[in-house]
């Protein structure tokens, strides 16, 4: 009822509302009440590409004339008579507009129209791999929309990987935890005008325990740095160090004198902790050798004292005027996880 007094007010007002379809302007008289026909059209969606080229007819399947019609988004779509004399609705930009048809009888039928850029979603890839070291988790901003109508949304086929869109620029966000075995997804892209595109994703796991830039970034520290990770160790390396560092923990780089070398930090305070890589005496770098990683905890107020030991691999990366960098690693295929740690000690 609201939208009729509105329609009709604007009607006395003589506001901008065009007629579908011409009549004469000596036909005044209403067709009789048991003539009345419900007012319909050939579809009540309808799609609109932007563009004047790309009008679309309003086509009233049937009514009671003396048709009229106005859009209430006119930003997005609106009437336009054509240069036939037929009426027809513009799309100006990307969304959703809604029009009001009136007839004779005071019919009243609402047309929504989703306006649009292009007809086809195109992504820039159709296939994609990701390769992470096992056990670890990847984020990839590389896949994009390259061509669409935005207001974009995805979704992954596969729980194992986890998809996201910048709904305007089409920027997909794609994550994932790589397991021994390769795994695969279809991310589907949607834009607002219903268009759909998918990408075919691939995750590999690698058993190299570091990347590339992760090495370049290891090497890269100036100052000295103590990381350790493993899927059941139960303490925090990085806190246990940082604490240490401001008491001034001991370093330790030293032969044992039973053919095997000790490089690492011990703290003292209200507890002992101790963190070492244990590999063979005369290791040259570059040389992958079997090794140790030793925690050590004693407290002194719970008088309690741990030792753990984690068996792995380790290479010196670099042992020079400036610097020593050692890396350790553990391959462990059960628990699909490479547990991992770098000792960085400035010279």
């Amino acid at each position: 009822m609201k939208i009729k007094i509105l329609f009709m007010s604007v009607l006395l007002m003589g506001s901008t509302m065009v007629g579908l379809t011409s009549c004469s302007d000596d036909d005044t008289t209403a067709p009789a009440v048991d003539e009345k026909e419900d007012l319909t059209l050939t579809a009540d969606v309808q799609r609109v590409k932007i563009g004047p080229e790309n009008m679309v007819l309003i086509d009233v399947a049937s009514g009671n004339g003396q048709y009229h019609a106005f859009s209430l988004n006119p930003e997005i779509a609106d009437v336009v008579v054509g240069d036939d004399g037929q009426y027809y609705i513009q799309g100006f930009k990307n969304g959703t507009a809604q029009m009001v048809i009136s007839d004779a009888a005071s019919n009243y039928k609402q047309l929504t129209v989703f306006v649009y850029t292009t007809d086809q979603l195109q992504l820039s890839h159709e296939d994609y791999t990701m390769s992470a070291v096992l056990g670890k988790n990847i984020i990839s901003r590389e896949c994009t929309v390259v061509l669409g109508n935005g207001g974009y949304s995805v979704e992954s086929n596969n729980a194992m990987l986890h998809a996201e869109i910048d709904s305007e620029s089409g920027m997909i966000t794609i994550e994932a935890i790589a397991y021994k075995e390769e795994f695969k997804a279809v991310v589907t892209v949607k834009d607002c005008a219903g268009l759909s595109a998918s990408i075919n994703v691939t995750v590999t796991p690698s058993l190299e325990p570091f990347t590339q830039d992760e090495l370049d970034a290891i090497l890269a520290k100036n100052r000295n740095d103590l990381f350790i990770e493993d899927h059941q160790f139960p303490y925090t390396v990085a806190e246990d160090f940082a604490r240490g560092l401001e008491r001034s923990g001991t370093w330790s780089d030293r032969s044992t004198g039973n053919g095997s070398h000790t490089f690492g930090w011990w703290c003292d305070g209200w507890y002992d902790a101790g963190h070492y890589i244990i590999y063979p005496e005369g290791t040259t770098i570059g040389q992958e050798v079997d090794a140790i990683y030793r925690f050590l905890y004693r407290s002194s107020i719970f008088y309690g004292e741990t030792t753990y030991n984690l068996d792995g691999k380790a290479k010196i990366l670099q042992d020079d005027g400036t610097k020593k960098v050692m890396i350790w690693w553990n391959v462990d295929l059960e628990n699909e996880f490479i547990s991992r740690g770098w000792i960085v000690k400035m010279k």
